[in-house]
């Protein structure tokens, strides 16, 4: 059984949630018996090393060169639906089709969607939306940011994903958006990954609290509100260590006085190895944050806001936090008694949600 995989964005390196996102979908395809091409269209670059990993990764790899297009936006105030499309994805794809007789094809992002327009309709047509791209202009305004990426309006983006015949929805909640939209055939698989628990660190001077994030205007936005009720009470910073690391780092390097800034790690395990707990201070966006999901996974004592947990269901208190400043102040009652209940609740919640995410894929995927 064959199946595509369009994305413009690489599997390799894991450096943000999206590559992470596909690459654990990839790796399900394989794991229930499907041959993955991944097609790859070179908009983040491809350099040997990449190259490389992606080859021997997936059973089949292909590529097609990014060429300097303009990407105006066509639509005045918004992109439209296709101005990041480059139409020699298509050709590139109906070809591959044509000699593989695929089962399937997932593309990777409404406003790659464009690929489908190429490929015959007896074929099974995903896409996996990872995101909520229309308005997302305008709630980025709403939150004091400057919009960033791809953006486009509602109408365009249901234009787009009226092309697929499922489409894969990362949370509960932009699952009900896409049915308020119009779309009958909406799933929701949010991110699988396998559990990765570690063992409480052995008793330190003082504990290390971290922050492992991309480099997106939400995630710095968050970090800089954690810095600053951080900066009101020094007597946390004179308890705690704090850790940051991941692209951010480069971002908030003037602006951070609190966090040892580690960077890019090799391995996001080495992250996880060196700190005591972990936070999301997350204040809105869209999307699933995977950020929470791979914290838990690790088993690690974790603290987040409610908008960190969208679509990870937990009751417990220091998942749900209103505000950064309750978080912060949840970081106070930490102590070598509580992070043992506190891991033994992280492993619990993220057991509860990968049996709840592999059923809801399996079911897509018999579904072909």
């Amino acid at each position: 059984m064959h199946i595509l995989v369009v994305s413009p964005i690489p599997t390799h390196p894991q450096f943000q949630g999206n590559s992470q996102r596909i690459f654990r979908l990839c790796r399900m395809l394989q794991i229930l018996g499907y041959k993955v091409h991944f097609l790859y269209y070179t908009l983040e670059g491809l350099d040997g090393a990449q190259r490389v990993l992606m080859e021997s990764c997936w059973d089949f790899f292909h590529s097609v060169s990014c060429r300097p297009l303009k990407r105006s936006m066509t639509m005045g105030s918004h992109f439209g639906l296709d101005d990041w499309y480059d139409p020699q994805v298509g050709d590139v794809a109906a070809g591959l089709h044509r000699r593989w007789n695929y089962q399937a094809v997932i593309v990777n992002y409404v406003w790659f969607s464009g690929v489908l327009e190429s490929l015959p309709s007896n074929l099974i047509k995903i896409i996996d939306t990872h995101d909520v791209f229309g308005d997302r202009h305008l709630r980025s305004i709403a939150a004091g940011l400057k919009p960033e990426w791809y953006y486009t309006s509602q109408q365009e983006e249901l234009r787009g994903l009226q092309r697929a015949d499922i489409v894969l929805a990362i949370q509960n909640e932009e699952k009900k958006y896409f049915e308020e939209l119009g779309l009958s055939k909406v799933e929701v698989v949010g991110f699988v990954t396998p559990p990765n628990f570690l063992p409480l660190r052995p008793n330190q001077r003082k504990m290390t609290i971290g922050y492992i994030a991309s480099s997106n205007p939400w995630n710095v936005n968050s970090f800089l509100y954690l810095h600053a009720a951080l900066e009101k009470r020094p007597e946390l910073v004179k308890k705690f260590n704090f850790e940051v690391a991941g692209p951010i780092c480069n971002v908030i390097k003037n602006e951070n006085t609190i966090f040892n800034a580690s960077g890019i790690l090799d391995s996001v395990s080495n992250f996880y190895r060196n700190v005591d707990i972990v936070v999301n201070p997350m204040l809105g966006g869209t999307g699933l944050k995977i950020k929470s999901i791979e914290a838990l996974s690790f088993g690690r004592p974790f603290f987040s806001t409610a908008d960190g947990m969208v679509g990870i269901p937990s009751l417990y208190t220091q998942h749900n936090a209103s505000s950064i400043e309750m978080l912060v102040d949840h970081m106070q009652n930490i102590n070598e008694n509580t992070t043992r209940r506190l891991s033994a609740e992280s492993r619990e919640i993220f057991s509860a949600y990968q049996r709840h995410q592999m059923i809801n894929f399996k079911n897509v995927i018999q579904g072909i």
